[in-house]
């Protein structure tokens, strides 16, 4: 079990570093079965699987940033301008789904689809932006359109818009888990006017942002208190530990090998996963109705 484990972090891990989405589109499918297994009830179900995808989420995360630091491309200013708002409401979410029954696993699934629909769209639909200059660290030749650099996305001149996005992003981290990156992507590429891979970058290094606080209310609220299972509160150890030894190995390196991909190839293995954990989610839907 652990090896499978380590498996699983380490495919969460890499898709991560590739797209920026945190690994949860891997971990939501694995953690809603492993605790179905336990035979807890519907709405405790969603919160494990909530508050362990988080939790791995901010570990790809923390490997991404490390990585960025490194090689001296992190953007700290950028991702404070989406972080914070989004951190804000990541919180709030998480204290109104933690109240009660009322987010229930047929609600959660609804959730997760409606935003892997929008994540396929805008990944096989919408193009990126064009970039007049052949070399990116060239000045364009165009003064009014300064050519960006991938690996230092420029911070949109209207701040309510990182602002926007944030606060969505952070919501959509207490929902469904896939720490944002799944809608951050498509919104920074839609709204922010990024390329595939500053888009990915800058999602990676928010990641952390939109997850720690989600984590800290998981495992200081009273769970299930006969799980028979090593865990604080919501967050489980035994799942936890050997996936994140995973995505902490191979984050980086999906990292280091989506700067050798094309931007169309990320897209399209983006959309393919998401299509993939649709149908299988939709199956699953189906099966309860």
């Amino acid at each position: 079990m652990d090896f499978a484990l380590i498996l699983i972090g380490s495919v969460g891990g890499l898709l991560a570093g590739i797209m920026g989405v945190g690994g949860g589109l891997i971990f939501i499918p694995v953690l809603t079965y492993l605790f179905s297994q336990q035979g807890l009830p519907t709405d405790e179900i969603v919160k494990f699987t909530l508050a362990n995808s988080i939790a791995l989420v901010f570990a790809s995360g923390i490997s991404g940033i490390f990585r960025q630091y490194r090689m001296g491309i992190y953007n700290f200013k950028n991702s404070l301008s989406v972080g914070i708002p989004g951190a804000a409401a990541a919180a709030f979410t998480s204290y109104l789904i933690q109240q009660g029954s009322w987010y229930s696993h047929q609600r959660f699934s609804y959730v997760f689809l409606i935003f892997l629909l929008i994540s396929i769209s805008n990944m096989l639909f919408i193009r990126d932006p064009q970039n007049p200059s052949p070399n990116p660290r060239l000045p364009s030749p165009n003064p009014r359109h300064p050519s960006p650099d991938p690996r230092h996305p420029s911070p949109d001149p209207r701040p309510l818009k990182p602002i926007f996005v944030g606060l969505l992003a952070g919501s959509v981290v207490s929902l469904s888990g896939l720490g944002g990156g799944i809608i951050m992507v498509p919104l920074f590429r839609m709204f922010l006017k990024m390329p595939t891979k500053s888009a990915t970058a800058l999602s990676l290094s928010v990641v952390p942002l939109l997850a720690i606080l989600p984590i800290i209310q998981y495992i200081n609220q009273q769970s299930v208190p006969n799980l028979p299972l090593w865990h604080t509160q919501y967050l489980v150890w035994p799942y936890y530990l050997p996936m994140a030894t995973g995505v902490i190995f191979f984050s980086s390196f999906g990292q280091k090998l989506a700067t050798k991909m094309s931007a169309i190839s990320i897209r399209v293995i983006f959309a393919l996963l998401s299509l993939t954990i649709l149908i299988k989610t939709v199956y699953e839907l189906f099966q309860t109705l």
